[in-house]
């Protein structure tokens, strides 16, 4: 009898808890093999892996220096991209901070064109996004105090929405702009109806190679277990270039992304009224 065999035989909780963790494994991939079906399953692993991650950077390099180049893709090149970034929807909805980012590029891979209207959450909490809302608040507050008057909409000037510290916003917003549509009511209190909104247009390679005089300037990792344990060079390395050519190859469309919400901001004249109270 071999020596694992006789820990095994003389420990009853090793044993049990060897078999949890089996009977755990198997009932994981079974559910890979239901959300991430058919040639989703290969990709879906090696991304939630990193086993197998060479491989794919490989497919990936040959399909980023096809879109540089021009040159056609055949079907199987289609379906391989499409259930790579499927596979990345997906595996964002199963997180907590990337879901309207996921949602996003369920909408883009749609290939429908359609807007889409998110909660506000990826925009008010993104600190470019705030800065610009504060900016325009103070706009409209000085109007006020300045003029007795209100336009009836202000707008920001088009701006990068992303922020490296919400990795939501960072993923999934690009540039932008926010709208303010603000109503002064009877006490002095201003009603502000917010609208942000985001082309989901993905940046195209010649306008990289401009930007950066590489037309892969704009290329980012996606992390995995291995890669964290044993550095980035295990990451699968993406060009956002390839992201906006899915457009061009007829698996994607872009689309605008939106939110609407409403403030209401106390004014001095409001503290003022509140005050004779």
């Amino acid at each position: 009898m071999s020596p694992l065999r006789d820990i095994l035989k003389e420990n009853k909780k090793l044993r049990r808890g060897l078999t949890i963790l089996a009977r755990i494994a198997a009932v994981l991939a079974v559910a890979l093999l239901i959300y991430f079906p058919g040639r989703q399953t290969p990709i879906a692993g090696a991304l939630a892996t990193g086993i197998g991650i060479s491989r794919m950077q490989a497919r990936v390099d040959q399909l980023e220096a096809k879109a540089i180049n021009k040159q056609p893709f055949t079907d199987d090149d289609k379906r391989f991209l499409r259930n790579l970034y499927v596979c990345f929807a997906k595996g964002g909805r199963l997180t907590i901070v990337l879901r309207q980012s996921s949602q996003m590029m369920r909408r883009y891979l749609s290939a429908t064109g359609e807007d889409l209207e998110t909660s506000p959450r990826i925009f008010v909490n993104s600190r470019p996004v705030q800065q610009q809302i504060e900016d325009l608040k103070q706009t409209i507050l000085a109007d006020i105090a300045e003029k007795d008057g209100l336009q009836k909409s202000y707008a920001s000037q088009t701006f990068y929405m992303g922020d490296p510290k919400f990795f939501d916003a960072f993923v999934g917003l690009y540039f932008g702009r926010v709208i303010a549509e603000p109503s002064k009511t009877t006490d002095g209190t201003i009603a502000i109806r917010w609208r942000a909104e985001c082309p989901w247009q993905w940046p195209a390679y010649p306008f990289i190679e401009e930007k950066y005089g590489d037309a892969h300037g704009q290329c980012f990792p996606i992390p995995n277990p291995r890669s964290i344990l044993f550095g980035a060079r295990h990451c699968l390395w993406l060009d956002d270039g390839l992201g906006e050519h899915l457009a061009h190859i007829g698996i994607a469309k872009p689309f605008l992304v939106y939110s609407e919400w409403d403030e209401l901001v106390v004014t001095q004249e409001t503290q003022d009224l509140q005050g004779k109270h």
